[in-house]
């Protein structure tokens, strides 16, 4: 029998808090035991045994960083373990893995196109696995991994699980690291000491000595302090020194020498009768520490979220952040006189917090949402993650999100569905949906629910991620990030045999916000099967177009060489009706060939167009300008030009859309000189491009026909022409994605527009 959601919730709460459990079960063995093996061992047999698969192991970077070694694991053949080793190249799985801060997930090692799965895995027939570099990838340690021979959709719950059991081999290893530098350290730095007399010469330096601050080994027995040391003299230590001799006391002090020595050092200085005798160590990488400590506070007193850290007896605060005083309105010492229960509404007494204190030693982290009260009186909503930490002494440690602002989401999201609920049930042919910024369905309705194996049911409260295949939630996952960031997206995507296209867009609040997203969806499998059959009877008409053109141009050259024939050899014997005809038949067959060759042209625009590429309009532009130069002169026209943008297109075909344009806008100007803007504007994804004349104007009852073959608006006495160059440049636009029309009127000048998409991005 199925089992209930609220089954499968319940069963996914026990594996994540398992999870939880083993990385505290580990994070405490790496507090308390020495053994580094022992703790990689047991962490590869937890990972294997929580996420039921059959291998997992710890392999370690070598020092040349070309291979790494199976140091620890489970499951693997009798001998390779402490033996075997993999390579770490760009095409392993180790190499990527080393290059990646996020756990790397395999679906199917045998279809894996990111890189070869090594021979390890490969003899071991794994399919399906996880892996995480231990370390950064800036200071890389090695790859914890585990695999399995059956195909499993490991979640990206299992993928975190491995990296925080990655983090604590991490640390493990790093603190063992710091130990040992640290034990060098003591061991070298150990009774340096010098003697100076009352002239503040060296008497006497110790091995120790020489080795810290003597780096030229130099002779400097004898030799004056401040000579030797100068830099000395604008930091403590002359004036330290000068006190203790002088004033004959115990100085001791921490001071920094700068380069070459560049180190920090801790300095007792013993005045004597015939001197000062000094003992000092070097003590820069505790500094770097407490340095690096200092960070970390500052880090987290400017974090977003409020940390608390309890007494779990009494609930005392033991140490707070600065944002838990600034969001709590509280300064630090105010705040640590405080408990818990003087901030958190839920916990009315001592007896209440004792229950949630054995609640989240139980299960060592909770999740709960509570009411946080401040100074002033005033409350705001909570979430807050507990965790129980057993040191030598147990501490409760609290991270508190402020959660106003999601509340509000959530109420607007609430709010928006009752808005979209009755428009969206009666949506024909699609889908209609909402989804919050987690990316979670909060409504979901439509009439082609029925064309698909899923019901709004099944999707709310549901991730993307969860609902639909991969090809699809991938698709749909970056569109919905995309609208969250308030751009609107389109995606065209295939599910069960069915074409679709889903409009996602942003939805704001009244202040202009984005707190979620609405998706349509249209079921568009008819339209694309029309649009298929369309562009095949496309083709097959410019092919015959092509066809007809170029057959009619052999009979037309024959027709315009005994024409010239004619005129050459009977010119004197025609009278002025013979001539006047056969200068009508020559030009008549001139216009024929025009019109031969402007069908080619058409029947080309698509078979015969170069590939897109990004292209500066302005360069075009300024190419026909230079070609129609002549003609400019001639009409004395006037042509101002705005900044045009890059498009994605063929170069040569809009060079031959403007100076279609451009040339119409000059022969067509009427009695005036030619006045002409060219201008563009971004409307929305698109640039449209116009280009404005005053000449004579087109009727609104012609407007249409002017971009169809051969359609002329004036007989061949008034203006030249074929009638094509709309048409191709139309067919040209059409090709690019794009739209063109006109505006005009009788003696009102005409505007032509038209629409291209913008230049790709160089990584698009």
């Amino acid at each position: 029998m199925p089992t209930s959601p609220h089954a499968d919730a319940d069963a996914e709460t026990h594996i994540r808090i398992r999870q939880q459990e083993i990385v505290a079960e580990l994070g405490q063995q790496a507090l308390e035991t020495d053994d580094l093996d022992q703790l990689m061992q047991d962490a590869a047999v937890a990972v294997a045994e929580t996420l039921d698969n059959e291998y997992a192991k710890v392999l370690e970077l070598l020092p040349d960083g070309d291979e790494v070694f199976l140091r620890q694991g489970i499951g693997w053949r009798e001998g390779l373990v402490g033996n075997a080793t993999v390579p770490t190249d760009l095409d392993s799985q180790a190499g990527y893995t080393l290059l990646s801060e996020q756990p790397i997930i395999v679906d199917d090692l045998r279809t894996e196109e990111r890189f070869s799965g090594p021979d390890l895995l490969i003899n071991h027939d794994v399919v399906s696995g996880i892996s995480v570099i231990i370390g950064s990838v800036k200071d890389p340690w090695g790859v914890l991994g585990t695999h399995t021979t059956e195909k499993k959709n490991f979640t990206q719950y299992d993928a975190n699980f491995v990296k925080s059991v990655a983090n604590v081999l991490a640390t493990a290893i790093e603190n063992r690291q710091t130990q040992r530098k640290l034990e060098e350290i003591y061991g070298r730095i150990s009774d340096a000491f010098f003697a100076l007399d009352e002239d503040w010469n060296f008497t006497y330096l110790n091995d120790r000595a020489h080795d810290l601050i003597n780096l030229k080994n130099q002779e400097l027995v004898g030799k004056n302090i401040w000579e030797a040391f100068s830099a000395a003299l604008n930091r403590s230590f002359k004036p330290k020194y000068e006190q203790a001799m002088y004033q004959q006391e115990t100085v001791s002090f921490e001071e920094y020498y700068p380069e070459p020595l560049g180190s920090w050092f801790e300095v007792r200085a013993y005045p004597s009768e015939t001197g000062l005798s000094v003992y000092f160590r070097d003590i820069t990488e505790r500094k770097e520490r407490e340095q690096e400590l200092e960070l970390f506070r500052t880090l987290l007193d400017n974090t977003t979220d409020s940390v608390l850290v309890m007494n779990p007896q009494t609930g005392q605060f033991l140490d707070v952040n600065e944002t838990a005083c600034r969001r709590l309105g509280y300064d630090r010492n105010e705040l640590l006189e405080l408990a818990a229960p003087d901030i958190e509404r839920r916990f009315t007494d001592i007896e209440d917090w004792q229950s949630h204190v054995e609640d989240v030693k139980n299960e060592d982290a909770v999740t709960i949402e509570g009411v946080h009260e401040r100074k002033s009186g005033t409350t705001y909503p909570a979430e807050v993650n507990v965790t129980y930490v057993e040191l030598e002494q147990d501490y409760m440690v609290a991270v508190c999100r402020d959660i106003t602002e999601r509340r509000k989401r959530e109420r607007r999201l609430r709010e928006s569905e009752q808005q979209y609920r009755t428009l969206a049930e009666n949506f024909p042919n699609g889908i209609v949906t909402l989804f919050d910024d987690d990316l979670r369905y909060k409504l979901a309705t439509g009439q082609a629910f029925d064309k698909l194996p899923v019901s709004p049911t099944d999707i709310e409260g549901e991730s993307v991620q969860d609902v639909w295949p991969d090809h699809v939630s991938g698709s749909l996952e970056s569109a919905f990030q995309a609208a969250l960031n308030g751009e609107p997206q389109e995606v065209e995507l295939e599910y069960i045999e069915r074409e679709w296209v889903v409009h996602v867009v942003p939805i704001n609040d009244a202040d202009g916000d984005v707190f979620g997203g609405m998706t349509i969806a249209q079921d568009i499998t008819e339209r694309k099967e029309h649009q298929h059959k369309l562009e095949e009877s496309n083709e097959r008409l410019e092919q015959f177009a092509y066809a007809a053109s170029h057959d009619l141009q052999e009979p037309l050259r024959m027709v315009s060489s005994y024409l010239q024939l004619l005129e050459e050899r009977y010119d004197d014997a025609l009278d002025e009706d013979g001539e006047e005809f056969l200068e009508f038949a020559v030009d008549g067959a001139e216009r024929m060939r025009e019109m031969i060759d402007g069908l080619l042209k058409y029947s080309r625009v698509d078979t015969q167009g170069d590939p897109f590429e990004p292209v500066d309009l302005n360069t075009v532009l300024e190419g026909v300008l230079e070609d129609l130069r002549l003609q400019i002169e001639e009409a004395n026209a006037e042509i101002t030009i705005d900044e045009l943008p890059h498009v994605e297109g063929d170069e040569s075909q809009l060079r031959q859309v403007f100076q279609n344009h451009l040339n119409n806008a000059i022969t067509y100007s009427g009695d005036e000189p030619p006045q002409i803007d060219v201008e563009a504007d971004r409307r929305g994804q698109k640039w449209m491009i116009s280009v404005h004349d005053e000449g004579i104007g087109i009727d609104s009852d012609d407007q249409d026909r002017i971009f169809e073959v051969f359609q002329r608006l004036h007989n061949h006495e008034e203006y030249s022409g074929t009638g094509i160059g709309l048409a191709i440049c139309q067919r040209i636009i059409e090709r690019h994605g794009g739209e063109i029309w006109v505006e005009s009127g009788p003696d009102e000048g005409t505007t032509f527009s038209f629409t291209l998409p913008p230049a790709k991005a160089p990584d698009e």
